[in-house]
């Protein structure tokens, strides 16, 4: 991993594509199959021993629990067959990085969709571990969201006013409290349309640096 570029973290702490970004939907879809076919190796030898020895192992235990990996070999190859044959949202920046006290504004483009079906709910969040007490001891936290609602079309334009710099709200990743911005996409009412989309929005830089990636 390259060394952190203080002054302009957007061009180390992540290999951000200055286009934008393709969203989750596929990366999701092969997640959830890797956790289905990792439960159901897991459950392998229990099944083996209930075929061999019911009276150790009442087989309808073993059946109940291998509904979880099914479920989620099916969810996973449903999300890929949605991926392959109606696409996924995906997100155009019109500039790279943003900076707070600025506009955010980019462009949602949805390749399945029912126009005037439903709506469009698009959250930009900005989420910040924090250092508790107790097991989870960097739970992740929302620190700022806003939300807008927006009509299924093949491409929309997102504008959110970003919060003022002295919020120091700015994407550090590397930070021991990492904070990063998330547009998250859902459909309502029908429409199908769901996404996250990791989002470049920085503190602006010193006068006299470069503010472009």
């Amino acid at each position: 991993m390259p060394a952190l570029d203080l002054a302009q973290p957007w061009r180390s702490d992540r290999p951000w594509d200055p286009a934008g970004e393709p969203g989750d939907l596929d990366r999701r879809g092969r997640r959830v199959l890797w956790w289905g076919l990792a439960s159901a190796a897991v459950l392998l030898p229990w099944n083996a021993l209930s075929a061999g020895r019911p009276d150790l192992l009442w087989p309808g235990v073993v059946a109940v629990a291998d509904l979880v990996p099914a479920a989620l070999l099916l969810r996973g190859a449903w999300m890929r067959r949605s991926w392959r044959s109606s696409g996924a949202p995906r997100l155009r920046f019109d500039r790279f990085p943003f900076f707070l006290g600025e506009p955010f504004e980019a462009v949602l483009a949805l390749d399945a969709v029912d126009e005037g079906r439903g709506a469009v709910e698009v959250t930009l969040a900005c989420l910040e571990r924090r250092r508790e007490d107790g097991p989870a001891a960097w739970p992740e936290v929302e620190v700022y969201r806003t939300s807008q609602v927006i009509l299924p079309a093949a491409e929309t334009e997102i504008t959110f006013e970003l919060p003022a710099v002295e919020r120091d709200l700015g994407t550090a990743l590397r930070a021991p409290e990492a904070r990063r911005w998330e547009l998250r996409v859902q459909g309502r009412g029908g429409a199908r349309a769901q996404a996250v989309f990791p989002v470049p929005v920085y503190a602006p830089p010193v006068d006299g640096e470069d503010r472009a990636g």
